[in-house]
Parts: C-alpha cells; sequence; structure tokens
C-alpha cells in the first residue's frame, strides 16, 4: 500500500483496486478451472463435451462432463475399475486434440511421431509437443496473465500442465503437485518432501483435481467428487489432511480469483464446500462468471455476497485483458 502523507483524507477503494493491490504484494491465490484449459487447446469446453457424449453413447441431453463420466462408469461394461474410465477419457481427448493438430496443419512429421509414440506419451506432454496450448495472443491469454503475476501459488482443477508451460514461458521455474484424496495415491513424491517453500520465482501450481500423468488421480465421476469433497473436509489441519498446510495457509490470508466455474456444477460445489467456505477468515475475492439471465444473476450474486466475493460479469479472456491493464497502470 502506498504511503499515507501528513493531512491525507483516505480514499475509499473499489473492490479490484483492492484485488490488485493484494496481487502486487503476491497475496491473491488464483483458482483456475477445467474449463479454461478446454477452451484453450481442445477446441472449446462445450464441444469437448458433446464430442464426449458422442463417444460414450450418452443417451441423455444434459451435457455434462461429469455426468456423463458417471453415467459411463456405471453402464460401460468396458470400464472395470474406477481408474478404467480415468484412462478412457485421456485417451479420448488425446486423440481428439490428434484431430485438432491434423486439421490445423500441424507438420506431418511430428503427427507420425507422436502417432507412433501415442500409449506412451502422457497427454500434457503430448499437447506440448504438438505446440498446444496457442500462446499467439499473450495479452488475451488468461494463463499468460496469470504467469506474469508475481504470485507464489495457484490452485487448479484442471488435469493439465498449461499453467506451468505459461509460467516456463514468462521465465518462472513452477513446481507441480497433485492432491492425494484417496490412499492409492500417497506413494506419488510431494514436493513438499524436498523443503520446497512456493515464491513468486518457483511458484507451486497444486492440481487439486489431479494431474493426466497419474491417470488414478483424477477427479472425474461424481463419485469421484463426493469422495474428493469428504476427503478434503476431513483431518483439517492434522497429519492426515490431503492439502498441504502450506496450500491451506494461502487460502487463509489471501484474495481467491475464481476462473471458469459454472456455480452449478459438481467442480464448484465441491471446491467451494471443502476449502472456500471452510477458511476462517473471508477476504474479499473475485469470482468470473459469464453474464446470464437477471434471476440467475440475482442468484449467484446473494449466494456469494455471504462469502466475500465480488463477481465479475464477464469471460476469463475479458477480465485477463482488464487485469493485465489495471496492473499496468
Amino acid at each position: 500500500m502506498p504511503r499515507i502523507k501528513t493531512g491525507q483524507k483516505k480514499v475509499a477503494k473499489s473492490w479490484q483496486q483492492t484485488i490488485i493491490e493484494r496481487i502486487r504484494v503476491g497475496k491473491v491465490v488464483p483458482v483456475v478451472g477445467n474449463i479454461v484449459s478446454n477452451n484453450l487447446a481442445l477446441g472449446g469446453h462445450e464441444r469437448l463435451v458433446e464430442a464426449y457424449a458422442q463417444y460414450t453413447n450418452y443417451p441423455l441431453n444434459d451435457f455434462d462432463l461429469i455426468r456423463i463420466a458417471q453415467y459411463t462408469s456405471v453402464t460401460d461394461e468396458s470400464v472395470s475399475d474406477p481408474r478404467a474410465i480415468k484412462e478412457d477419457y485421456i485417451n479420448f481427448i488425446k486423440n481428439r486434440l490428434f484431430d485438432l493438430a491434423e486439421a490445423n496443419d500441424v507438420p506431418k512429421d511430428v503427427l507420425a511421431e507422436l502417432e507412433e509414440e501415442f500409449d506412451d506419451v502422457n497427454f500434457s506432454e503430448f499437447s506440448e509437443r504438438l505446440g498446444y496450448p496457442r500462446f499467439d495472443q499473450p495479452s488475451f491469454n488468461p494463463f499468460l496473465v496469470l504467469a506474469e503475476l508475481p504470485l507464489p501459488i495457484c490452485l487448479t482443477t484442471s488435469y493439465h500442465n498449461f499453467i506451468e508451460v505459461a509460467l516456463k514461458q514468462a521465465g518462472k521455474s513452477p513446481r507441480a503437485d497433485i492432491c492425494r484424496w484417496h490412499k492409492g495415491l500417497e506413494g506419488i513424491p510431494s514436493v513438499f518432501n524436498e523443503d520446497y517453500q512456493p515464491s513468486k520465482e518457483e511458484p507451486l501450481v497444486y492440481h487439486l483435481h489431479g494431474l493426466d500423468a497419474y491417470p488414478a488421480s483424477l477427479v472425474l465421476t461424481e463419485d469421484d467428487h463426493m469422495e474428493f469433497l469428504v476427503a478434503i473436509s476431513q483431518n483439517i489441519g492434522r497429519e492426515t489432511d490431503p492439502i498441504p498446510r502450506r496450500v491451506r495457509q494461502a487460502m487463509a490470508d489471501s484474495s481467491l480469483v475464481l476462473l471458469g466455474y459454472n456455480l452449478r456444477n459438481w467442480d464448484f460445489r465441491a471446491l467451494f464446500w471443502g476449502l472456500i467456505k471452510p477458511r476462517p477468515l473471508q477476504q474479499t475475492s473475485v469470482s468470473v462468471q459469464l453474464v446470464p439471465d437477471e434471476i440467475e444473476r440475482n442468484y449467484l450474486q446473494k449466494y456469494l455476497d455471504e462469502f466475500e466475493f465480488k463477481i465479475f460479469w464477464g469471460d476469463v479472456q475479458q477480465y485477463a485483458q482488464e487485469l493485465r491493464q489495471a496492473l499496468a497502470g
């Protein structure tokens, strides 16, 4: 905050100014949804979900990634266990990205090489080698805008490493970790076992819903989201807490910026009730929302007001552009 000179009167500031000031001192935690990743690299989230519904022969009209995955996990006889539905989903999006790359004139030698290694490369590496996501419009790309901010921790429910790629492009050395929301993940090494302390130069990207390199870590179906919610709600602050103490502390003493969430969907609800609502101190935070009709707009505003959330009515790209301009001013 700037120095107050003798006789200077206090000037009321907007919530936007509060967020900007907290970004500058590293007291903001971005929380980035899977929708943002899908929009940037997989041809758009809605089209991806429609394609997944068609691929899985989903018979209903309520297209939602989590519900489709749940239905498939129950009805598809080829899905032998909870891990199989996640491996199948990763295989689906790899094929979708390959088709998009082929249509967008990615060199044939790159495509041929990756096709030979198709089953041996995880999705994040697969997409990086194909040149996705594209970072050719920095001022409009939310990942590149986030990467420029002096923040030590970013939370995401994306399954992919796109934020890490953007941070590296910004000259930083990010570290990635995942939430160990079930016992089968406890053997995966954690960056916090190495006396690592997140900083703006070496920021942590914490994948709450898993990372594609570890298919079993994905929080994909409705059942997964319920199990995830129970796991992160129990043993808070104890040694058995699946959320590292450093991450919980950052959420407690920082403002949050939610990017790419629909408040009615499972991914937001589990995140909100498990991590956001229990915070001991609710600080001014932001949720970026596309403008709905007036009735839904009033509902969303009243729902979030209790938890000190302000709403930016617009898309993630708009907010990223305005944030960049405000920080430059």
